[in-house]
């Protein structure tokens, strides 16, 4: 008898598919505080035990595609800012990894973040990392497919997804990600800090999303805008590329994910009255570069929408439009600072009259095209 295979990702989406909203996404970005807390206790033990064994390594690489490979990004990030001196990490896209792989050995960890696990690249690094005798780890959903599954060690983190817009994964893998960077700061006043920080998360982000009447009528007012362009620094430039890319993904705008810096080495020549400038601005170093780009946003009429700590007043006066955020540690800005990125998101493809579950499959070109590459 042959065994049957489980329904793929387009199928189960196909099955449950939505014609209004509330679609999947938006009951994935609701449930996200829950899974972040979730994360906090799940993990608590596994996370002691998978830190102990990275740090007795030489590097630390972090691997992924897509959302996965933004995560991967602020991850990197914090692991320089925690992990001790002796642990050299770098963030590696899965299929740089595979295709012009690093040298790899026993005394590297490679750790693959894989939602679904059944990205093609991701699960050929992971087989490959554990071939050369790494220590290998995966972050990963709690039904994946069985290729991830290799992993030393696999830290599960939520049931599959079913929009194609990733959100709730994204930010769960963070938490798992930020939990292992705590796990390796010194033990004392230092990491009590980073796990205490870590751990006002998920009631800032159930905060966060109680403002979503005010993102809807953002993306409402902004959402004829030709072009959108999301600016961030420091631990939020990887948030800049996530919105870019889930933009894309829900209602096919023209949407491009900037470090702050970089904008103004060329990029922001492009920038006019037809776009959206988006800043992400907690306080930090980036944040006082944000207001050179809103002031010269001002300059060329182009429209800035601003994500700024509560209280703040220079970035809000020079934004035609600011959210306010309740205060985190600029260190993990990154789990609450995409919420109203991802709102924004959804709200700018029900504005535009899109469906954002379905990774533009519900458009014959698009799904002609689709069936020339896998992923």
């Amino acid at each position: 008898m042959t065994q049957q295979q489980p329904p793929t990702s387009q199928e189960r989406r196909n099955a449950t598919r939505r014609s209004k909203h509330p679609y999947h996404m938006y009951d994935a970005i609701q449930r996200q505080p829950q899974a972040m807390a979730e994360m906090l206790t799940k993990h608590a033990d596994r996370v002691t035990k998978v830190a102990a064994t990275i740090k007795g390594k030489r590097r630390l690489y972090l691997v992924g595609i897509g959302t996965s490979w933004h995560a991967a990004l602020v991850g990197e990030y914090w692991f320089r800012r925690m992990a001790p001196n002796s642990l050299e990490v770098q963030a590696w896209h899965s299929f740089e990894f595979h295709s012009y792989p690093p040298k790899v050995g026993p005394d590297d960890a490679v750790l693959v973040i894989s939602h679904r696990g059944t990205k093609t690249y991701s699960f050929l690094a992971l087989e490959q990392a554990k071939a050369a005798g790494a220590y290998t780890i995966s972050i990963t959903s709690n039904q994946p497919g069985q290729r991830i599954q290799v992993a030393d060690d696999v830290l599960n983190t939520v049931d599959a997804e079913v929009s194609a817009a990733f959100t709730i994964s994204y930010t769960s893998a963070l938490m798992v990600l930020g939990m292992l960077a705590s796990a390796l700061t010194e033990e004392g006043s230092d990491r009590a800090a980073a796990n205490a920080g870590l751990a006002k998360v998920p009631e800032v982000a159930g905060r966060v999303l109680s403002g979503g009447d005010s993102i809807r009528e953002a993306a409402d007012r902004f959402q004829d805008r030709k072009r959108f362009i999301c600016v961030a620094a420091g631990p939020n430039t990887a948030n800049a590329y996530e919105v870019a890319l889930k933009m894309k993904e829900t209602s096919r705008a023209d949407s491009e994910g900037f470090h702050v810096e970089q904008l103004l080495h060329g990029p922001f020549c492009e920038v006019d009255g037809h776009c959206l400038v988006t800043l992400v601005a907690p306080p930090g170093p980036g944040y006082y570069r944000a207001l050179d780009v809103a002031r010269a946003s001002a300059a060329v009429e182009a429209p800035v929408w601003a994500l700024v700590q509560e209280g703040d007043t220079r970035l809000s006066a020079e934004a035609t439009e600011a959210y306010h955020l309740p205060a985190v540690e600029e260190l993990w800005s990154p789990l609450t600072y995409v919420l109203p990125l991802q709102l924004f998101t959804y709200y700018l493809s029900l504005a535009r009259g899109t469906q954002p579950d379905l990774f533009q499959q519900d458009n014959a070109k698009q799904a002609a095209a689709k069936t020339h590459y896998d992923l």
